[in-house]
């Protein structure tokens, strides 16, 4: 399985790159916990907002999956 790791900034970016079904093969949002907003958006400006009282420049942590095509996830 390779596995691909960053942490960034720029949340609203991610979402819309990680919500495209065109980009992406599989796309899901299993669970969201601990924030207001109910969609990956609202959660990723979340996060910035208190990046921000934070001084914070990378926010997020970025994990990407790539497994072999007989694997059960």
């Amino acid at each position: 399985m390779i596995l691909k790791a960053s942490s960034r900034a720029n949340g609203n970016d991610l979402a819309t790159h990680l919500m495209r079904i065109d980009e992406n093969d599989h796309v899901a949002v299993q669970e969201l916990r601990g924030f207001v907003g109910s969609n990956l958006h609202d959660a990723f400006a979340e996060a910035e907002a208190i990046s921000q009282a934070t001084k914070c420049k990378k926010y997020l942590f970025s994990l990407s999956l790539n497994p072999p095509k007989n694997a059960q996830l």
